[in-house]
């Protein structure tokens, strides 16, 4: 299983590599790329649209681009969920949405500005810890 999961984790890092280089080649979006390395990167990605009820194609794409992060980021902890010791959040039985996330994500960042340089990985898992503690829900 192991073996398995190592492979498959290869695998979704080569897809991920190419994924951001097709963004980034992308002639479509001659606006810029999407750097996604700090909390502050992933923030500017998933921020608030300025008229959500008239999106422009570029707020599209960047909430697409937050989406599918936060959706492989799910993925991938699902996939090395069974090998961690412990689980670093625990999400209700019955789901959640990469929305839910995106403004979770986005709430930890305004309270707590001092860790938006850390990176952006670590700054979502420290969001879903903060709102989906494994702790609180073992109390309830």
């Amino acid at each position: 299983m192991r073996q398995f999961l190592r492979h498959f984790l290869r695998h979704f890092a080569l897809a991920g590599v190419l994924a951001t280089a097709f963004v980034g080649t992308n002639p479509a979006k001659a606006a810029g790329t999407y750097s996604l390395q700090t909390g502050a990167d992933l923030a500017a990605v998933c921020g608030n649209p300025v008229d959500a009820q008239s999106l422009t194609g570029e707020e599209r794409q960047r909430l697409a681009i937050c989406g599918a992060y936060i959706q492989g980021f799910l993925a991938h902890y699902a996939i090395a969920r069974p090998a961690m010791n412990e689980a670093t959040f625990c999400l209700p039985a019955t789901g959640v949405s990469a929305e839910q996330v995106r403004q979770l994500f986005l709430a930890l960042l305004e309270q707590r500005p001092q860790i938006r340089d850390l990176p952006a990985s670590l700054d979502l898992a420290t969001s879903l810890t903060w709102g989906y503690s494994c702790q609180k829900q073992k109390a309830q």
